[in-house]
């Protein structure tokens, strides 16, 4: 049976292969862009989040990297064959896969262009809080990574609040529209549960990403807001 991914991607699959076709000799470098552009259109036409997992992938496998090196211009001037190379050495999981590694170039080329990432049409609760049904849909499998589009956040004290299935050692990183890290700690969950206290300087959109030392699922992640400053227990 196929799994979720694959199937999520069978809209987006049928559009980069139309593009695919006429790319051959000098127009590959202008491939990249006219490819980036053009991609949009194909997605909204299929399901909303068609392309969510691909982008959850990237940003907690690939940005790492790319954040730092984002040079506000398009650099990669391969195509998404030429590229893929990259991308399996870096995740072996796209063996196979090509219409995978097509996303991923595209995300990739992205964040190169337009030093951000790629928009991700996933819903933020107005209370800000996310229930596991919601961030199951922002997790990797197995390895239960996640990255979570929180929204925008004025300048103020919050606290992260987190539950989850198990007691579990992770990184939560805190990310900024910017790749300005507000977190990026070391956490141990205590009897399944972990509240994290941070401090927003500049107002925009920011991003929680987490590294589990072990699998461990996300009940429910809340973020809420506790003053002009950080509220430290």
């Amino acid at each position: 049976m196929d799994s979720q991914l694959d199937v999520k991607a069978r809209t987006l699959r049928g559009c980069t292969d139309d593009l695919m076709e006429p790319v051959f000799g000098h127009r590959r470098w202008l491939f990249g862009l006219s490819f980036l552009l053009l991609l949009p259109v194909c997605v909204n036409a299929g399901e909303d989040e068609s392309f969510t997992e691909s982008v959850v992938i990237f940003n907690t496998v690939c940005a790492k990297c790319h954040e730092g090196e984002c040079s506000n211009r398009l650099s990669f001037e391969n195509s998404p064959e030429a590229a893929a190379s990259h991308i399996l050495r870096h995740y072996p999981q796209a063996t196979g896969k090509q219409w995978l590694q097509r996303e991923l170039f595209v995300i990739l080329a992205y964040m190169k262009e337009k030093c951000a990432y790629y928009p991700m049409h996933a819903s933020i609760p107005a209370d800000r809080v996310w229930d596991g049904s919601l961030l199951d849909r922002m997790t990797t499998t197995p390895e239960r990574s996640y990255f979570v589009p929180l929204g925008p956040l004025s300048p103020g004290g919050y606290h992260i609040g987190l539950e989850f299935d198990q007691d579990v050692k992770l990184t939560i990183q805190l990310v900024s529209e910017n790749f300005e890290m507000v977190v990026e700690e070391y956490f141990s969950a205590s009897d399944r549960h972990l509240d994290i206290p941070f401090s927003i300087k500049g107002p925009g959109n920011y991003y929680f990403r987490m590294y589990p030392q072990e699998s461990a699922r996300i009940i429910r992640l809340a973020i809420t807001a506790t003053g002009n400053g950080v509220d430290h227990p």
